[in-house]
């Protein structure tokens, strides 16, 4: 039997490196309950830890942040690792990292003392380990970055090791852990069939996590056909991926089981949205969705259905997949109220993914059939603070310059806000809560106002922006040639730049609804902290320059001298 089959306990957390002593740095304010005060503790590393914990570009640091929730800093000079975080949140980082570091020295042992909350141990076969592991475990890191867990292969101290099966530790948050848990036991069952469903047609075994089962959170199952689980899979595992985030569930297909855990009425919605899919595959289907709250319906003119649908369904497909949502033609015709046939399109998923979609397809119509939306719709702010969607008219010019090529301006003003935001024939669409609105409508109009001259902006009255002085000599560069590092930096980092003040008092910027750290994988602090490299590395290329073109380090005859 498997070590954690033996008893109730939770599995056991890791414990792969002697304890080590770690120094406190910050002191925890008074007033709040000892688990979550904040602290941070140092870990001196070695040469070679350091480079095995921080990985390519610093992504395994970025990975073990994230999955503990743990700021991670690392000081080169000192060779050591500060952790920022709750109690909690930085024993579990030193946790992973110990994990990490373990991994470079050869097999992991762990005991079963440190139990905690954050770990699912897997049984995999060990004729699997090496398909599941991949080339160098590419594969594995990849199933890390794609649920946000931490893994490892591990033997538990005081059992001797099986032959035959290696335990999977596999670490993170309820949701991450399940979803890598599942597409682990999909992959095994293509190389060992039977391995995970043989126990499932036996006993009903789900290989939920006791510990998890809190609340209505659970795991539905159904068995699909083969022509079936072909279907829900689709091409790249697209159409299970959509069934998972329109229901907000996580579903998947171990061999032709299909796996749904999540609340009861995640489970719901992602058996209901199945059987609506494989519906399809008998031809168009009559639905009544009066009363439903998972559900818009959008009327598409008859000669645009093509159209927005795309060929074998592909632009359909793509929308989506980039929402989250899922969106089926019905088998009734109507006038859509302008008295021209019309289909009529319903789509599934949460209010702001299925608002997303339809105002990509309201885009699409209004592009072939213009003003079949927008005709007699009036500019309108909306007062609530919940979610709801503005209107605004705009000029062909100044929505050509929001736009941008191939939407960028728009997608960049949209991510940077945390809004919605969509043109339709001549009207901007805004959708979010009332702050997201607001800060979506402010990048807009200072966008626009950039376009026509310089921007002044009072940044004492800006929230959620970061001001960053600039000197007169870099204004030109950075609105110039150096405009491209610019853009990336927003790209990257999910906000949107704008030069304001005059040469004299210029400041960029930074606009973006959130704040993060100066190494967090977002935020206005790491697009500062990018920015500025920026722009100290083209003084330093100035400089080089300058020396270059008068013979290095002011030589005689241009030369260099001796």
């Amino acid at each position: 039997k498997p070590f954690w089959s033996q008893s109730s306990a939770r599995t056991p957390a890791v414990r792969l490196l002697p304890p080590l002593k770690m120094v406190a740095r910050q002191a925890a304010p008074a007033g709040k309950r000892k688990e979550d005060e904040t602290g941070s503790e140092r870990l001196e590393v070695s040469d070679d830890d350091a480079a095995w914990i921080l990985g390519k570009a610093g992504k395994t640091k970025q990975k073990i942040a994230q999955v503990s929730g743990c700021h991670i800093e690392f000081f080169d000079e000192d060779l050591a690792l500060e952790f920022t975080g709750t109690s909690k949140q930085r024993q579990r980082a030193q946790k992973y990292v110990r994990c990490v570091m373990a991994q470079r020295g050869g097999p992991v042992t762990v005991t079963q003392e440190d139990v905690d909350d954050d770990c699912t141990v897997l049984t995999v076969p060990q004729t699997a380990i090496g398909f599941v592991t991949g080339k160098g475990g590419n594969f594995l890191r990849t199933l890390e970055d794609e649920h946000t867990t931490v893994m490892c292969f591990a033997d538990l101290e005081g059992f001797e090791s099986r032959e035959e099966e290696s335990d999977l530790m596999i670490f993170g948050s309820r949701i991450g852990r399940r979803g890598a848990q599942l597409s682990i036991m999909a992959v095994v069952e293509t190389k060992v069939p039977g391995y995970y469903t043989d126990r499932w047609h036996e006993s009903g075994d789900t290989f939920d996590d006791k510990a998890d089962l809190v609340g209505d959170w659970g795991t539905s199952t159904a068995e699909l056909t083969t022509d079936e689980l072909s279907y829900a899979i689709g091409a790249q595992g697209k159409t299970r991926k959509k069934i998972a985030k329109a229901s907000e569930c996580i579903v998947q297909y171990v061999s032709g089981i299909c796996f749904m855990s999540g609340t009861r009425r995640q489970r719901e919605r992602a058996k209901e949205y199945l059987k609506l899919l494989l519906e399809m595959l008998e031809g168009p289907m009559s639905l009544d969705i009066q009363g439903r709250d998972d559900c818009t319906s959008l009327q598409v003119p008859k000669d645009c259905v093509g159209y927005v649908t795309g060929r074998k369904r592909e632009a359909m497909s793509n929308v989506e997949f980039e929402h989250g949502t899922l969106m089926f033609f019905l088998d009734k015709k109507d006038n859509g109220g302008s008295g021209r046939e019309a289909e009529e399109l319903v789509i599934f998923g949460n209010e702001r993914a299925r608002r997303g979609s339809e105002l990509v397809l309201m885009c699409a119509v209004e592009r072939k059939e213009p003003g079949y939306y927008t005709n007699g719709m009036q500019d309108k702010k909306c007062t609530g603070k919940g979610f709801d969607t503005d209107r605004l008219t705009m000029e062909g010019d100044d929505m050509a310059y929001a736009l941008g090529k191939e939407g960028t301006t728009r997608n960049k003003i949209a991510k940077a806000s945390h809004a919605l935001l969509q043109f339709v024939g001549t009207m901007a669409f805004i959708a979010g809560d009332a702050r997201e609105r607001q800060r979506c409508r402010n990048y807009l109009g200072w966008l626009l106002e950039q376009k026509d001259g310089k921007l002044h902006i009072d940044t004492r009255d800006c929230t959620e922006t970061t001001a960053l002085d600039v000197q007169a000599e870099d204004i030109g560069w950075l609105l110039g040639s150096g405009l491209q590092h610019v853009r990336k930096v927003e790209q990257e980092c999910g906000v949107f730049c704008v030069m304001t003040g005059d040469d004299a008092d210029a400041q960029m910027l930074i606009c973006g609804h959130e704040e993060g750290t100066a190494y967090s994988a977002t935020g206005r602090a790491k697009a500062e902290r990018l920015l500025k490299r920026i722009v100290k590395e083209r003084d330093w290329h100035k400089e080089r320059d300058w020396n270059n073109r008068n013979g290095g380090k002011g030589g005689k005859g241009g030369k260099g001298g001796k």
